[in-house]
């Protein structure tokens, strides 16, 4: 866990990113940590953008193994990530909620909530339209 831990939160480097994607394939086959999930709660709030953006991705790919309901309980706190100040960690994570919307189809109508109250006025304009179309194509693929 510890290490899982530290990949979650590691600088945003190549092997990182390819132990992630290991990582991602391993949790898509089978529900290898849906019982640990609370452990890895503090890395949502790391002070690398890449590591809140990872941990975020790591419970979506975990919703379909979560029938403790974790995911549901500590929700606010999940998508609050996607208020990051980091525009690119944003739409890194918004796809990802394709995952949670079919493993949990009952949280659709939050995550729709959540995608039309995000606050981009923080970021550029370009980056704002990102999101926007980000949005638009997720919430076209679930509903």
């Amino acid at each position: 866990m510890e290490d899982l831990f530290e990949l979650l939160t590691a600088k945003d480097t190549k092997e990182a990113m390819t132990a992630f994607k290991q990582l991602e394939v391993e949790a898509s086959t089978a529900p290898i940590y849906a019982d640990d999930l609370a452990s890895f709660l503090p890395a949502l709030n790391t002070s690398r953008s890449c590591g809140r953006g990872r941990t975020f991705k790591f419970f979506m790919i975990n919703a379909r193994w979560d029938s403790q309901k974790f995911i549901e309980t500590h929700l606010e706190e999940i998508l609050a990530v996607l208020d990051d100040s980091k525009a690119p960690v944003v739409r890194q994570c918004i796809p990802y909620l394709a995952h949670l919307a079919q493993a949990k189809p009952e949280l659709v109508p939050t995550i729709k909530t959540k995608l039309a109250n995000l606050d981009l006025s923080q970021y550029k304009e370009s980056m704002r339209s990102l999101i926007e179309r980000d949005s638009a194509k997720l919430l076209a693929e679930i509903d």
